[in-house]
């Protein structure tokens, strides 16, 4: 039966699951190969991860919902300040897993 707890981190994963997803399109169509935008999209589908499961990760059982929601938000809102970062809408909808994550948590 699922509860609002995980109903919620059910949530966060989409939403999160489009952030990064929207991420990686945008590092697929530029010419040149961003590592930062690449490495922002993997974190966030990583983050989304770690909130849906909430279960330990491979990091020394640190990896829990909070870590996930907390790795969305950094990631979030790093990608939303950087000048000539991804931001926009995929910057806002990471931030929106985040929060959605820590209610979940």
């Amino acid at each position: 039966m699922l509860t609002e707890k995980r109903i919620l981190a059910l949530v966060a994963l989409v939403v999160g699951l489009a952030a990064g997803i929207l991420v990686l399109a945008a590092v697929a169509d530029r010419r040149t190969v961003d590592l930062f935008g690449l490495a922002a999209g993997v974190g966030i589908l990583y983050g989304s991860y770690l909130i849906y499961r909430g279960k330990t990760s491979l990091l020394f059982g640190w990896g829990k919902t909070r870590l996930g929601a907390f790795i969305n938000l950094g990631i979030g809102l790093v990608t939303l300040l950087v000048p000539g970062g991804v931001g926009g809408t995929p910057a806002i909808l990471a931030l929106v897993s985040g929060v959605l994550g820590l209610l979940a948590a």
